[in-house]
């Protein structure tokens, strides 16, 4: 299940050879995955690359870059995590109830 279109994720990424089109699916679903996973209770299961409100898909295509641009293949480059989920966060903190301790 996307969150975000195929043709969004080539727009926002830069990539025009549809070449590349299985390796930026891949990630859109894992960025999908991981941003529906986050909002947990909150997010929708009618959730699709239409209906996912447009801060979400801001939310997928931030994670989508993070994801592509950090594939693993430059260890030493990788920026830590609390980076991305951090403005992640700062995206969907408006659709999230906040926790009760």
């Amino acid at each position: 299940m996307n969150l975000e279109t195929l043709e969004n994720a080539k727009i926002h990424l830069n990539v025009t050879d549809p070449a590349d089109d299985a390796k930026v699916q891949l990630y859109l679903e894992h960025a999908s995955a991981l941003i529906y996973d986050y909002m947990g209770a909150q997010a929708k299961p009618e959730w699709d690359e239409t209906t996912a409100p447009d801060v979400v898909q801001a939310a997928v295509l931030k994670m989508l870059a993070h994801l592509y641009e950090h594939r693993g293949d430059d260890p030493g480059a990788t920026p830590p995590d609390t980076t991305i989920w951090e403005a992640v966060s700062l995206l969907l903190m408006r659709l999230r109830d906040p926790a009760l301790a």
